[in-house]
């Protein structure tokens, strides 16, 4: 088996579609088809059940996909530790983030990074908390960076930053004549004086109203499901839309509430907020962290690149790298 076949049969199952899988891999769809077809008859067996749309992979398939992964990462491992023995002169990193974090936090470490070892080659992936799990089980990325719970035999998680949910509604929106004073994008990134002095709202007063939640992400559906249940009502979601930013902008239009991360706040660049009411601490905290595989070779680029982040973190650099204008939303 070669590195170039046990990858082309794991994009065939990936994308379950012989014509993506072409796509992805810059290949004809012809090429790709008589290629798999070629590794069937190698191995006597087929990989890939073609009755079914789309295509899946029978138990052989299964079996030859879960070892083409650990192939897969064992020669990355080698290529790393030879890599190694040349000091930080070349190597990889592979990070793993959703999309949003990708933009708003890690921009910033990367190019960073990048200055400081400009031949170290960077490959982000970018997904969600379960396709990250996923792809460090298979040791297809070096670590992934975002919130949720992970196993503790099989992953070592260490915290960078605690992350904080917000209500979130529309200036325009009548609730906000019977809610307490709210913040502001500036009070929140500033600590301002209305920031210390604000009460955690009480999120059963929204209870009626129509909610706005991403149906991907580390803050979806289910987050202001759960959220919500805790304090013993279901909400009423009036809209599902792709991506965190999209709620939004949904908000800002008066299209509903949410519960937006203050992430959003600080990296998110955007010109106008909506009001923002601070929510208890058992409700509205978690961890972003620093995630990866529990006695993975994880090479000395990788481990530069941590210590970088961390570094960064621990200064404040996230918060300094934003970009957003002085004054936004003006609250009485």
């Amino acid at each position: 088996m070669t590195t170039q076949q046990l990858t082309y049969v794991i994009a065939v199952a990936e994308c379950q579609s012989i014509s993506k899988a072409a796509e992805k891999l810059y290949v004809t769809q012809p090429s790709l088809s008589q290629y798999i077809h070629s590794i069937e008859k190698q191995l006597g067996m087929k990989l890939f059940d073609r009755s079914l749309t789309p295509i899946q992979l029978t138990d052989a398939g299964r079996l030859y996909v879960e070892w083409a992964r650990k192939i897969l990462a064992m020669e990355e491992s080698m290529n790393n530790a030879m890599s190694d023995l040349m000091g930080l002169e070349t190597g990889s990193v592979r990070i793993g983030a959703s999309p949003f974090r990708v933009r708003c936090l890690l921009a910033r470490s990367i190019a960073s990074f990048h200055a400081k070892y400009p031949c170290i080659h960077l490959t982000i992936q970018e997904a969600d908390m379960k396709q990250l799990r996923d792809s460090l089980t298979a040791g297809e990325i070096d670590f992934a960076i975002g919130t949720g719970e992970f196993e503790e035999k099989q992953f070592h998680v260490e915290s960078l930053a605690d992350e904080r949910l917000y209500l979130a509604v529309s200036p325009a929106h009548p609730i906000t004549a019977s809610l307490p004073e709210p913040l502001s994008a500036d009070d929140i990134i500033h600590s301002t004086g209305r920031y210390l002095r604000q009460q955690p709202l009480d999120l059963t007063v929204v209870q009626k109203e129509p909610f706005v939640a991403a149906n991907a992400g580390e803050y979806d559906l289910d987050t202001v499901k759960r959220v919500c249940r805790k304090c013993g009502f279901e909400p009423n979601i009036a809209y599902t839309v792709q991506t965190i930013e999209t709620v939004f902008s949904f908000v800002c239009s008066n299209m509903g509430i949410a519960l937006l991360p203050d992430s959003l706040i600080y990296y998110g660049n955007f010109r106008n907020h909506p009001f923002y009411y601070s929510l208890p601490d058992h409700l509205a905290l978690s961890q972003i962290s620093l995630i990866s595989r529990k006695n993975a070779f994880l090479p000395r680029a990788s481990t530069e690149y941590a210590l970088l982040l961390k570094q960064l973190v621990d200064v404040g650099t996230w918060r300094m790298g934003s970009n957003f204008p002085s004054g936004g939303m003006n609250l009485p």
